[in-house]
């Protein structure tokens, strides 16, 4: 993924804070900055305010969404990375939703069964 494709950027915020929010009903404020800092990694040109901007969307978008209009987006937004990214970038983002997991400092059992499924997905 080219780390200045807006597309792609979007759907990773949309499936990281899919995560975050669905996977135990809330999002803390811990989660919510590992999930920042996750994602301005990904575009480090971006400046903070561009990626709280990006969240906000993210954010609003979702709450937008039925529970049926979020699983199809999330699944759409898999697609599209996992079309774009290489193994080691699918990898990473693995690696980024156990950083957000563990943030909290309780890693719940529905997170982990969210990781496990995205794996398969992304294989």
């Amino acid at each position: 993924m080219s780390t200045t494709d807006p597309q792609a950027l979007h759907a990773l915020a949309f499936l990281y804070l899919s995560f975050g929010h669905s996977t135990d009903g809330t999002l803390s404020g811990d989660e919510m900055r590992t999930l920042a800092t996750k994602l301005r990694a990904w575009a480090p040109d971006s400046t903070l305010e561009q990626i709280g901007e990006l969240l906000r969307s993210v954010v609003g978008e979702y709450k937008a969404l039925s529970s049926d209009a979020r699983e199809e987006k999330g699944e759409a937004a898999v697609e599209l990375l996992r079309g774009q990214l290489d193994a080691e970038q699918r990898a990473r983002i693995l690696a980024d939703l156990q950083a957000i997991a563990e943030a909290d400092g309780n890693v719940s059992s529905e997170e982990s069964s969210f990781i496990d499924r995205l794996t398969q997905l992304l294989a």
